[in-house]
């Protein structure tokens, strides 16, 4: 479970304060997948970084599956983070230089796993994404599908129980787009891991169990079955 209690994320200080988030509290099923809609400037962004600790938020909890991150210091903050969250991003962020299955072990070699086990984790999470024949291949030399499917590859290798992916389809074309989605969501299905996708693609937010629509840093609106809106809740309560 994921839930949030009146989280809000402020930038700038004084006169120049922009509220990013305004006090956003929902709650998330595990093995939920989540869409998170809105058009720029919407907080979408935002949200998906304080909920996975990539940022903090200025007030309010993120508690996932009991752990508080508002209460752990950074160092604990980042420690929970590889252990349980694995990221895909628009822009892959992979080592060109590398090989793939270097660009793979990076979040086993931060957690310390070394051996026979970081070498199995690495393989399986290449076959997963049906690039083991890529193996030793620099990532400069695959296609934009392939960077992507390798950037998953290795949001994957330490089995996290959640998946944020921010625009994971929006250098791709169609095609390609489509079997990265098939591919996130046989994850989400099969590994029963929660999917929490950031994305402004109506037709990709309506294959989740569950869209939240922001506006102007709050929750405007959700659609679905796997996310309880708490101001809703409290509002009819």
């Amino acid at each position: 479970m994921i839930e949030l209690k009146n989280v809000s994320k402020m930038y700038g200080k004084k006169k120049s304060v922009f509220l990013a988030l305004d006090t956003v509290s929902c709650r998330i099923q595990n093995g939920a997948s989540i869409a998170i809609v809105g058009k720029s400037g919407s907080g979408k962004s935002t949200l998906m970084h304080v909920m996975s600790g990539l940022d903090r938020a200025s007030s309010g909890d993120i508690i996932i599956d009991d752990v508080n991150l508002s209460d752990l210091k950074q160092k604990a903050v980042d420690s929970f983070r590889n252990q349980q969250i694995g990221f895909v991003f628009q822009s892959f962020f992979v080592q060109a230089n590398e090989s793939c299955y270097h660009n793979v072990t990076l979040p086993l070699e931060i957690d310390g796993l070394t051996g026979a086990e970081r070498n199995r984790r690495v393989e399986a999470a290449l076959a997963q994404v049906e690039l083991s024949d890529k193996r030793n291949s620099r990532a400069s030399t695959l296609s934009g599908g392939q960077k992507q499917r390798l950037a998953i590859a290795r949001a994957i290798v330490n089995n996290p129980t959640i998946l944020f992916a921010d625009e994971p389809t929006g250098n791709l074309d169609s095609t390609t787009g489509q079997h990265i989605e098939n591919l996130l969501f046989k994850l989400n299905k099969e590994s029963g891991t929660t999917l929490i996708v950031v994305t402004h693609d109506d037709e990709l937010a309506r294959k989740c169990d569950t869209q939240i629509y922001l506006k102007d840093g709050r929750i405007d609106r959700v659609e679905g079955h796997a996310l309880q809106n708490q101001e809703s809740e409290g509002e009819s309560s």
